[in-house]
Formats: structure tokens, C-alpha cells, sequence
């Protein structure tokens, strides 16, 4: 963490991934502000039908078959993963050699956010 982090987060200690989603690409789509940038995806690529305030995005219809449910489930697991190998530990480091893979991965994760249906 950097001097000032802390007073940038309002004092909280958390990790980004952990703060809320305010104006992520994400966030705006869904219109939530209430949750985590990783909490935000899990719930967004749930297996859940969308209630009220709780609305899901979908890659493609939901056909009821395998593949719709490995792809919804794929796209939830690699946002985790994302958040917690890559940008968790390197939101507090410098000068990483593998940042244009790391880029890569969250452009990934931004395009099927911007492709996915809203279903409300």
C-alpha cells in the first residue's frame, strides 16, 4: 500500500478488488454500486435468475444446455481469478514484467461485459 491509500479508500484498509465497484464499466452496465468488483461479477454471471436490484448478464440465451452453463460459470471463475492472482497482489507493486499479459486479461474480462445481455 502506498502513503495515502488509506485516506484515498476513506480510511478502509481493504484490498481494491475488495472495495465497491463505483464507476467500473460493470457497475454503470447494472446499475449496482453495492458490491465488490469481484463480488459484482459473481453476481452478475450467477446461475440465479435476476430478481429485483440483482440483475444478471448473459454471454448468450440461456438454451438450458452445457454450454451456456460452462460458459456463465467459466466467465465467474476466470473474473475471480483475475481479481485475486492479478490485480489484488499487483495493485501494490510496480514495474511488472508481465503487465501487457495481465492487461490482456482484464480487456477480456471488459469485453464480455460490453457483449453481455442484461437480463433484469
Amino acid at each position: 500500500m502506498q502513503p495515502g491509500d488509506e485516506e484515498r479508500r476513506g480510511g478502509e484498509s481493504r484490498s481494491p478488488a475488495e472495495l465497491p465497484a463505483r464507476q467500473s464499466p460493470l457497475a454503470l452496465k447494472v446499475g449496482r454500486r453495492d458490491a465488490s468488483e469481484m463480488a459484482l461479477f459473481q453476481s452478475v454471471f450467477s446461475k440465479d435468475a435476476p430478481k429485483p436490484g440483482q440483475s444478471r448478464l448473459r454471454l448468450m440465451p440461456d438454451d438450458g444446455s452445457d454450454t451456456f452453463r460452462s460458459v456463465r460459470r467459466g466467465v465467474a471463475a476466470f473474473a475471480e481469478g483475475a481479481f485475486a492472482a492479478i490485480r489484488n497482489p499487483n495493485s501494490h507493486e510496480a514495474g511488472l514484467p508481465e503487465l501487457p499479459e495481465h492487461l490482456g486479461v482484464f480487456s477480456t474480462l471488459a469485453r464480455w461485459v460490453d457483449t453481455a445481455a442484461l437480463a433484469l
